[in-house]
């Protein structure tokens, strides 16, 4: 027989269950506090072997360190993204396999450096705020991916509409359009609806691998890959 929990407000419950729900708790109260690294830049430079002058001078706070840390993230990925589509370009690859390919770039980046990609794309880290700086840095990869589009416009090859695709509901209209007065001018606003989804698409999927989720689901994750970002490709209107 069960009994009651007659636990008073603010005691420990009595018996397995109490016990189970305390430790449930606590347990979720430091996952949440895992990312609670300490990046004071001295306690850093301590570790790495450099004098507290030099990291003062360097890194002055945590804020700095950071922002350093993601910029180079956001700069590496763009790198990547913008060579990919460049090599693809030189092979004579169409827009569609040069759109592949800056997918793939992101891929090989993001996998070759986790933890970067992880604090780009990742949970926010507790108490920073990325500055202003680091938004031209964060557009490199999306705006490769947009000049795709653009040359589709430009040649008029771009799908904008797509039979069957419900109208964008007034809340849709207002995301695109608010895209479509900055990263994405130039481009239809239902191509550019579409690209909000393609977007979170790519970083869904980079990210599901990077954490180490694929495994279960893709016998051949380069493949899945692969045709996923084909797909998304033609859903943002490119052709085949």
């Amino acid at each position: 027989m069960t009994l009651p929990d007659t636990t008073l407000p603010g005691t420990a419950p009595s018996g397995t269950a109490g016990a189970v729900r305390l430790m449930k708790e606590e347990a979720v109260r430091r996952l949440a506090g895992r990312q609670a690294v300490d990046l004071d830049p001295r306690a850093v430079a301590r570790h790495a072997g450099v004098e507290r002058a030099t990291a003062d001078r360097l890194f002055p706070d945590r804020t700095a360190l950071l922002t350093a840390l993601v910029l180079d993230a956001y700069n590496s990925m763009g790198e990547s993204a913008e060579r990919a589509a460049a090599a693809a370009e030189g092979t004579g690859a169409d827009l569609l396999e040069r759109w592949v390919a800056v997918w793939q770039g992101v891929r090989a980046w993001a996998l070759a450096h986790p933890e970067e990609y992880v604090l780009i794309w990742g949970r926010p880290v507790p108490g920073y705020s990325a500055p202003p700086e680091t938004m031209a840095a964060g557009a490199r990869t999306v705006l490769t991916l947009v000049g795709l589009l653009r040359e589709g416009v430009a040649a008029d090859v771009l799908t904008v509409e797509h039979p069957g695709e419900p109208p964008l509901s007034d809340g849709m209209t207002r995301n695109a359009e608010v895209l479509a007065a900055g990263l994405l001018a130039g481009i239809p606003l239902p191509a550019v609806a579409r690209m909000l989804v393609v977007w979170t698409q790519l970083h869904g999927m980079v990210g599901f691998e990077v954490n180490g989720h694929v495994a279960g689901v893709a016998a051949d994750p380069d493949a899945f890959f692969t045709h996923a970002a084909a797909v998304m490709g033609e859903f943002a209107g490119l052709p085949r």
